[in-house]
């Protein structure tokens, strides 16, 4: 079951990811995993990344994934207090930033009772707290992740490349690829702790053909 979570965590895509680079400390291997702690920027904490050969005293580029609190591995019998789970850092430094996509407000999408994503992002603070309606493609879901399903809509419109919306719920997602109504509150600056923050977010979500 953990390693089902660790796989959803490292495959969600909820947050960008930030490069680090650290010293090990100590370091522990099993069930496929490699847990070290590092010293990074004066600070200390553990990570897991999939099982490697290291050493105390090496140095390790890592991607941060996302955190856990009281992270129980069995194979190792241990319970972390946090931990970071993360991935090998891109090596490619000479690859070019993409260039930003230009605005686009509207979506094929809008019905009379929804509005587009690019709106939601260019005027979170007029809906923030409020009910809206988005119509749009369901790209991704991840299911019960901190005890919510969480579903990516694209609708086509984007604003200053913002043009991905997460929902969260407690209903089943919908399937990928579907078109559906999706309705919720309308949440900016949430933050759920383990990295996970969001500028914009619908909360309490529910969805419809």
């Amino acid at each position: 079951m953990k390693k089902i979570l660790l796989s959803l965590l490292l495959s969600m895509g909820l947050y960008a990811s930030a490069s680090c680079t650290g010293i090990v400390l100590e370091t522990l291997s099993s069930g496929g995993y490699t847990y070290m702690k590092v010293e990074e920027s004066k600070k200390t904490y553990w990570i897991a990344m999939t099982q490697r050969d290291v050493k105390v005293g090496d140095a390790i580029s890592y991607s941060e994934q996302g955190w856990m609190k009281d992270f129980h591995s069995k194979t190792l019998d241990r319970t972390f207090e946090s931990i970071l789970f993360a991935s090998d850092a891109p090596t490619n430094t000479h690859i070019k930033a993409p260039s930003k996509k230009a605005s686009i407000m509207e979506s094929s999408h809008t019905s009379s009772s929804s509005i587009s994503i690019a709106d939601l992002f260019k005027n979170r603070d007029k809906y923030v707290g409020k009910i809206v309606t988005v119509k749009g493609k369901v790209t991704k879901t991840s299911a019960q992740i901190m005890k919510l399903n969480w579903i990516h809509i694209q609708d086509g419109s984007n604003f200053h490349d913002m043009n991905d919306l997460v929902f969260t719920s407690t209903q089943n997602a919908p399937q990928v690829g579907e078109i559906v109504y999706a309705k919720g509150l309308v949440v900016k600056d949430k933050d759920f702790g383990y990295g996970y923050f969001y500028p914009l977010i619908i909360q309490e979500a529910s969805f419809s053909k």
